[in-house]
């Protein structure tokens, strides 16, 4: 051992990749894998939910738009408020035991949801059980960040990504074939039959999909053996010896057993922040990278989470069955999986910020396509057509949102990483909770004559239940078509907020952020804090609300409802523009 000082991301950098590498790929890997299951699942079974609940209308077999795009925003907002607090949570007690609190957490409360027999008994175990899903996905982000070499980084951490979205189309393989048996498979538990807004009848073997949504719950156990806290945080927290001995641990798999001995007194730690709470991610330090990774996520978390709640439902609409429809949704979600893993190589290659300024107008053009050739097709003459439309349109828009991920982390020093990756995630689902209800506002806004009018096979089969088919269905090319305005807003965010941090060590990054110290952005975050609360209320309380309070009228049908559902979705971008903008150009030109 020489005296010379040395810091945490050279001695990673000098390991390459390791058995600790792959070790940390497979664990983190699997935990979101259950998390991207957890929450897809309610979208790939609320068809089914939405008829168990009573939230169709079967004198015109319609569904409560509102009431069902709320099955997907629960879980969202449960998200929000663990990912605020499991951010900063994994600051302080460490990435291990956070992640391991989290895993538990939401297989925990996925059970109850088995035996939901209603919208309100779903909802709060969806929101409790979200809490451990906003906490697990930004300390996966975080892990892999302080784990991977330099070099090798940008394809690690949208790996993680990956795994979610696997998790994503899981939950569609093992939903379709459960939801759609012809027989109860758990007897009396799924025995209630029920019949959809298209009109088909099932058994409610949905509940089964939420049982296996426990399983977490064995491999947080798992994790309490097998999981090894990372070497960034342990110096962080001033335990530079443990630091130290992380260090051997990862060493001894990469040198067949032999570690170099190394002095925790000459280990160079970044200093930390002043403050550490996550007003100063609003600091001028701090403001234009919080303003890059929060407006880009939150188009990326809007348009994917909102497209996903409603996928099944478009093409049901397009003379599809409930199955066929969850197909499609997975084909998309497949895609995203194949985008997951190709977006790091190329981040690491070409750099972040060309990467992400491409991959908008890359969504742009899937979004054209897909609203211009998805039509009416009840024997589903074009189903190989659709499959190849989700499949460009998932990987487009999961590209996207995936090109932000390695931002996140490299944006902010050790100290506040998990809080800001998380904060950043957090906010960005207040995008994803609203847009499942906004979107479906649009799609009652939007509507056109029911095409199903027109054949005879489906106004016969409606006569022979006894029922009426709708005279107006939502024109879902227009709504679909609406997203090119927040990928604009993705695009012209990149453009002037996102800095290049690819190839750079984490502390270099850390060095590199510029700034008043002496600012701890409080002023911002409250006023921030402010536009959350009027987004929360405009896009999904109002929605919510009973229709007595706006004359008998649902919200999203009223006249003020889309001004202002797309007010609270702007105000978020006005903020930046305003307060970021202007440091963005002082740091360009410094």
């Amino acid at each position: 051992m020489d005296n010379k000082e040395w810091t945490i991301s050279e001695v990673i950098d000098s390991f390459g990749i390791n058995g600790h590498t792959w070790l940390m790929f497979v664990l983190l890997g699997l935990a979101n894998i259950f998390d991207g299951y957890d929450f897809m699942i309610v979208n790939s079974t609320n068809s089914y939910l939405a008829a168990s609940f009573g939230l169709i209308d079967y004198s015109t077999m319609t569904v409560n738009s509102a009431q069902m795009g709320s099955l997907t925003t629960w879980g969202l907002l449960g998200m929000v408020l663990g990912g605020a607090v499991g951010g900063a949570m994994s600051d302080r007690i460490g990435r291990k035991k956070m992640l391991i609190i989290a895993v538990i957490f939401y297989g925990l409360f996925t059970l109850p949801q088995a035996f939901s027999n209603s919208l309100g008994f779903f909802a709060v175990w969806r929101l409790i059980a979200g809490f451990g899903v906003g906490s697990c996905i930004p300390i996966v982000t975080t892990c892999f960040s302080e784990t991977i070499p330099s070099q090798h980084r940008g394809v690690f951490v949208t790996f993680g990504m990956a795994f979610m979205v696997a998790g994503w189309v899981l939950a569609g393989l093992v939903s379709a074939p459960i939801c759609t048996s012809p027989t109860s498979i758990l007897g009396d538990f799924t025995g209630t039959e029920i019949l959809l807004a298209n009109g088909n009848t099932f058994y409610e073997n949905w509940r089964l999909c939420y049982l296996i949504g426990a399983l977490p719950i064995i491999y947080g156990i798992v994790l309490i053996f097998a999981m090894h806290e990372t070497p960034h945080w342990y110096a962080n927290s001033g335990q530079k010896e443990k630091a130290v001995e992380a260090l051997a641990q990862i060493e001894k798999k990469h040198h067949n057993g032999q570690v170099t001995d190394r002095d925790p007194n000459l280990l160079v730690v970044p200093p930390k922040p002043a403050n550490v709470g996550p007003n100063v991610l609003f600091s001028k330090k701090f403001i234009v990278a919080t303003a890059a990774i929060w407006t880009c996520y939150f188009v990326g978390q809007f348009c994917v989470y909102g497209m996903n709640a409603w996928i099944p439902t478009w093409f049901q609409a397009m003379g599809y069955s409930a199955a066929d429809s969850v197909n499609l949704q997975t084909w998309n979600n497949f895609a995203a999986i194949l985008s997951n893993v190709s977006v790091g190589f190329v981040s690491d290659r070409i750099g972040r910020k060309k990467n992400l300024a491409a991959s908008w107008i890359a969504c742009v053009i899937a979004i054209i396509l897909c609203s211009v050739f998805v039509q009416y097709d009840p024997t589903n003459a074009n189903f190989i057509l659709y499959v190849v439309l989700m499949l460009l349109f998932g990987f487009c828009l999961n590209y996207a949102i995936t090109a932000v991920q390695p931002l996140m982390p490299e944006s902010y020093p050790t100290a506040i990483r998990n809080t800001g990756v998380a904060w950043c995630q957090a906010f960005a689902r207040f995008g994803g909770s609203g847009s499942s209800i906004v979107l479906g506002a649009f799609a009652t806004a939007f509507t056109m004559e029911n095409p199903a009018l027109s054949n005879p096979d489906a106004v016969a089969a409606a006569a022979a239940a006894g029922k009426e088919l709708a005279q107006t269905i939502p024109a879902w090319s227009t709504v679909v078509l609406t997203l090119i305005i927040p990928f604009a807003l993705g695009f012209i965010c990149t453009l002037l907020f996102v800095k290049e941090t690819g190839g750079k060590t984490m502390d270099q990054l850390a060095a590199e952020a510029s700034g008043d110290t002496g600012d701890t952005g409080t002023t911002l975050f409250a006023v921030m804090m402010v536009i959350v609360v009027l987004l929360a209320v405009l896009c999904i309380v109002l929605p919510l609300c009973p229709p007595d309070m706006f004359g008998g009228m649902p919200f999203s049908k009223t006249p003020m409802a889309l001004p202002l559902m797309a007010t609270g979705m702007l105000l978020p971008f006005l903020f930046f523009f305003i307060f970021a903008g202007p440091q963005a150009i002082k740091n360009r030109n410094a």
